[in-house]
């Protein structure tokens, strides 16, 4: 089932579910903000499923299955609106002498690449 659970009101949709299954059900441009943060492209591991955006075998796979994520974004957003990425800079690796990548920077480039336009990245503590 693609929505365990929902709130639907006049102002507002809140939905509980797999977002590969939720957001294909939905209209084009209904939606006028999401604000989300996707997992840190395997820096934690929520689950051991395939279908999990954490459970990936590298960043570059992270982002080959995050790509069908702003894809349908980019269809549900009305033009104009926005979205928001919760994000931060990630470590390279899990040795202790790992670099960090730009994940927030890798973020706006797919998101560019996909349709979408920068407005903006804030910093918060």
């Amino acid at each position: 089932m693609a929505i365990a659970e929902q709130v639907i009101t006049d102002r507002y949709a809140l939905y509980l579910g797999d977002c590969l299954e939720v957001m294909p059900t939905l209209p084009a441009d209904a939606i006028y903000l999401s604000v989300y943060s996707p997992p840190f492209a395997g820096l934690y591991v929520y689950s051991s499923s395939e279908r999990d955006l954490s459970n990936c075998g590298s960043y570059e796979e992270f982002f080959t299955h995050y790509e069908f994520v702003v894809r349908e974004l980019h269809r549900l957003t009305m033009p104009g609106r926005h979205t928001a990425v919760h994000c931060m800079d990630v470590p390279s690796g899990n040795t202790g002498c790992d670099v960090l990548r730009d994940f927030p920077g890798d973020i706006i480039r797919l998101h560019a690449r996909l349709g979408f336009d920068y407005c903006a990245r804030y910093h918060v503590w």
